[in-house]
């Protein structure tokens, strides 16, 4: 059975979102993520997703071989993005 998630890839705010991280937070997060080595080289593949059933908000990196990576959970950040979601089925 598929679920329903919602998804923001509105690159604006999630490079706001990453600046609120900090490049400490976010190297440490690639750290604990094993992509330390891999680290994303552009914006393109980032997007926030939503999950309803847990009320989680994550930020995830799509590579251009379509593996989905989770990079780190956002919510209580302030630059969450607000518009641009997209419902979806994972």
């Amino acid at each position: 059975m598929s679920k329903t998630i919602f998804r923001n890839y509105d690159l604006k705010r999630i490079r706001d979102l990453l600046k609120e991280v900090g490049k400490e937070r976010y190297e440490t997060a690639l750290k604990d993520a094993g992509l330390h080595e891999n680290k994303p080289l552009s914006m393109d593949g980032f997007f926030v997703e939503f999950e309803p059933d847990t009320l989680d908000f994550n930020l995830y990196y799509k590579y251009p071989s379509r593996l989905v990576i989770f990079i780190m959970p956002v919510l209580g950040y302030w630059n969450v993005p607000i518009d641009n979601w997209v419902r979806e089925r994972k």
